[in-house]
């Protein structure tokens, strides 16, 4: 039986990817913060479908913690690169601690745990790696920080690897997942609106798009699950870089009086990673439950 090891996996999509996960039979490690909501989808995942999961807390900032990890991967048949963070406050008022641990989670923890499973996959001839991005990765829909520069980095490194010829004819493969809103907890526990629901995904629909994706035997490199989403991608993919500039099209955090600061300012909100009440959001936005 494969194993599939899946980060920012205590609720919300992370949560969902190891449902999906679980119900093809895939055994599993799950990797979050803290170790008690790891411990009952762990045993929830194991009694529903007869399958082993384990929990593996771990702080993905941490050197240490993202070592063991890594050692984890390396026997992992699939991985999931679903931990990642963002900040609700402009970058020249955000203190430099928290856009280290943002670009933590969202470049070097994903970096390190391909680069740790990947030759391991090619070794044994089969793997599956999924790296979750955004469509901020594809213009400038956070404007004013360096969240959706993060996200682009995620989506060029997959598809740098996915299309080269080593790994081109190889039995494993690499896929990026381009997300728009997807509901989750994050926004009740942060007190902020939740995202038009018109543009909202169903986070268990996201999961189950994505892990069909990877199962396919030539899985895609990019992943928009959703035809609004694969509708707004193009659009950003081909529309002229000045034009998604306007006013009003994309979120900017530099502007407007909200954006002044205060005791919370520049505090990580990191949904995917654990979806915590612990760090509060100065604009309203947030990570992977509301990219855009």
């Amino acid at each position: 039986m494969s194993t599939a090891l899946v980060t920012g996996a205590s609720c919300g999509l992370g949560a969902d990817l190891a449902r999906a996960l679980a119900a093809r039979g895939h055994d599993l490690i799950l990797v979050a913060r803290t170790a008690e909501p790891l411990d009952r989808l762990a045993t929830e995942l194991a009694d529903e479908h007869g399958i082993g999961a384990r929990a593996l807390p771990a702080d993905l900032t941490v050197d240490a913690d993202l070592e063991r990890v890594a050692e984890a991967a390396c026997d992992s048949d699939i991985l999931i690169n679903n931990a990642g963070a963002a900040l609700g406050t402009p970058f020249d008022r955000t203190t430099w601690a928290d856009e280290r641990r943002m670009l933590a989670l969202n470049v070097v923890a994903p970096s390190r745990l391909v680069h740790a499973a990947l030759p391991h996959m090619l070794r044994r001839g089969s793997g599956r790696i999924l790296v979750v991005s955004s469509v901020a990765a594809l213009g400038p829909a956070w404007q004013g920080t360096a969240y959706g520069a993060t996200k682009s980095y995620e989506l060029a490194m997959t598809q740098s690897l996915a299309y080269s010829r080593h790994i081109r004819t190889s039995p494993v493969a690499l896929t990026a997942l381009v997300l728009g809103y997807t509901a989750s907890q994050f926004h009740a526990r942060a007190g902020i609106p939740a995202p038009p629901p018109s543009l909202t995904l169903a986070s268990a629909y996201v999961a189950k798009q994505a892990v069909r994706a990877i199962h396919r035997r030539r899985p895609p490199v990019v992943c928009v699950p959703s035809l609004r989403y694969r509708v707004l991608a193009g659009l950003l993919r081909h529309a002229p870089y000045r034009s998604l500039t306007v006013p009003g099209f994309a979120k900017d955090f530099t502007a407007g009086p909200a954006d002044l600061g205060g005791p919370d300012a520049g505090r990580v909100v990191s949904p995917r990673d654990e979806g915590a009440s612990e760090v509060p959001v100065v604009e309203g936005r947030q990570d992977g439950r509301a990219r855009s």
